[in-house]
């Protein structure tokens, strides 16, 4: 049993018990549900440090509060986060031309998408579609 602050958490760990497997869920339990990245030096330590067992999410010019519900409710599934500093290069690297902009990375399978918002409203859906194709 895992817990969080003292408190039991409410689910039991039920992934593989080796040791990189357990250091990345338990870096994703202590994690905030959505990382809000200020440069593009955060953006690329973000990526580097989630890996690529879990897709990321990267709201570039997208509200916090507009992701932080799916961030809560999906944390164990991906990472999320919004950028709300970045650079052209951020701009070229992740290929999108505007903001704000959603891009979902899946490292795993090297698969890359970009949302173009405005997404109020809207970006619940596009999560919750983009996270049920996850698994």
């Amino acid at each position: 049993m895992l817990f969080d602050h003292g408190v039991p958490l409410p689910s039991e760990y039920t992934d593989s018990r080796k040791a990189d497997s357990l250091i990345e869920n338990l870096k994703k339990l202590v994690a905030p549900d959505v990382s809000v990245l200020e440069s593009d030096s955060s953006i690329k330590s973000f990526v580097e440090a989630a890996g690529i067992n879990f897709p990321l999410f990267i709201g570039f010019g997208v509200d916090e509060s507009l992701i932080a519900e799916y961030g809560a409710k999906y944390k164990k599934k991906a990472w999320f986060s919004t950028a709300k500093d970045f650079s052209e290069d951020m701009m070229v690297l992740y290929d999108f031309d505007k903001f704000p902009a959603l891009v979902s990375v899946n490292p795993k399978y090297n698969e890359q998408s970009v949302f173009y918002g405005p997404f109020e409203g809207m970006i619940g859906i596009t999560l919750y579609s983009l996270l049920d194709m996850c698994g």
